[in-house]
């Protein structure tokens, strides 16, 4: 069931992500969440997506981290990632809440990644699925880093690294032995 919460997290909030980026194709702008707010029909979908990825997430990394292998830090973490995520829907991308934006943001995202490396370092994961999702997170880590040493536009990366990060937790959730 778990497996089936994070994909039910994961797949609606990576292809609203990349409509809203398609349907202002013809307004470029910085991130996910400034494309979002370019109309009040795209901000509610963007709010909506991300309520049910929070919903949907928590109950994956509950049953997962909590009750099948006993991880609080990684538990913990993904709550942290969860409310803050619903608040950055909320709070534009713009004007005076801006910084408040980046801020949830920027840590609800850094959350979502620690714990999944806490995952990675704590879980037993049967290869081949331990090698996999470590060259899934490879990728999501290098783009972090490189969003900021390149900050012309931040969208391409999160279009990649939601997906990428999922696919890294399914290949951990599927081979991970239970404790």
């Amino acid at each position: 069931m778990a497996i089936v919460y994070l994909l039910i997290a994961g797949a609606p909030v990576s292809i609203v992500h990349l409509y809203l980026v398609w349907r202002h194709s013809d307004d470029r702008r910085y991130s996910i969440s400034e494309h979002a707010i370019l109309d009040r029909q795209s901000h509610m979908l963007y709010i909506a997506v991300h309520i049910l990825t929070a919903v949907f997430f928590l109950l994956y990394s509950h049953k997962f981290f909590m009750v099948e292998h006993h991880l609080p830090v990684a538990y913990g973490l993904n709550v942290v990632f969860a409310v803050l995520d619903v608040v950055q829907a909320f709070v534009p991308s713009k004007g005076r809440a801006e910084r408040y934006h980046i801020a949830a943001a920027y840590t609800s995202w850094v959350c979502y990644v620690v714990s999944g490396l806490v995952a990675l370092g704590s879980l037993h994961i049967d290869e081949p699925f331990k090698a996999l999702a470590i060259s899934t997170m490879i990728p999501v880590l290098a783009m972090f880093v490189y969003m900021h040493i390149n900050r012309s536009k931040l969208y391409p990366y999160q279009l990649l690294m939601v997906p990428l990060y999922v696919l890294a937790l399914l290949l951990m959730t599927i081979g991970a032995r239970t404790a």
